[in-house]
């Protein structure tokens, strides 16, 4: 994967926001750059809506209100990308910045829908809501739901492919997303990838980063 260009989007419903540009990645198996800006935003449903962004620490934890951390039940998939019963930006940028990271988190989502009826139920329910959104420049590589956070990848054969995704899935008739985060990579010409994790459930709706 030709890393060329690096942007995290990071939305909570509840109205928290973080979003980041981090430098080019030399290494296609390397994680990505720590945050070096972080930023609070009006409510917005999608990396399409967010608007009225004000600085913040990047040492702050954005925490939706109303946030549960504690007694929510999290399959193991889920649990690589959570701190504290809320989404980590610092993981997540783990996991979507090295191939083999997002591939072997794939792989451990998709075994946890194969175990649990009730990830199941989700993935199908989420899988028709994404895959709605798709149009003929953009494919729908991987997508695995857990009990509260969704994860996949699009690819798109034009540079804003995955852009218009995320505003036709964030402008649609879509089942309740709480969080929702983005990267976005130039695999070559003609070929882009968008990686994202979005959250299902109310009581995982946080943004936390360290």
């Amino acid at each position: 994967m030709d890393v060329r260009h690096l942007m995290v989007v990071v939305l909570a419903v509840a109205g928290c926001s973080s979003k980041e540009e981090a430098p080019a990645v030399a290494d296609k198996d390397a994680t990505m750059a720590p945050a070096d800006r972080v930023e609070a935003a009006t409510p917005a449903r999608s990396a399409a809506t967010s608007a009225g962004t004000v600085a913040a620490s990047p040492g702050l934890a954005v925490v939706a209100p109303g946030v549960t951390q504690s007694g929510a039940a999290f399959l193991s998939g889920e649990r690589s990308l959570l701190s504290e019963g809320a989404m980590s930006v610092e993981r997540f940028q783990a996991v979507v910045g090295s191939n083999k990271a997002f591939a072997q988190a794939v792989g451990q989502f998709e075994q946890d829908v194969a175990r649990n009826p009730e990830a199941q139920d989700l993935t199908a329910l989420y899988r028709s809501a994404v895959t709605a959104a798709l149009d003929g420049n953009t494919d729908l590589v991987s997508f695995a739901c857990g009990y509260s956070l969704c994860l996949g990848e699009i690819r798109s054969r034009t540079d804003d492919g995955f852009s218009a995704w995320a505003r036709s899935f964030g402008d649609g008739n879509t089942p309740p997303v709480y969080a929702f985060a983005t990267a976005e990579y130039t695999l070559g010409r003609n070929l882009h990838s968008g990686r994202f994790v979005f959250s299902t459930d109310p009581a995982a709706n946080g943004i936390t980063t360290q």
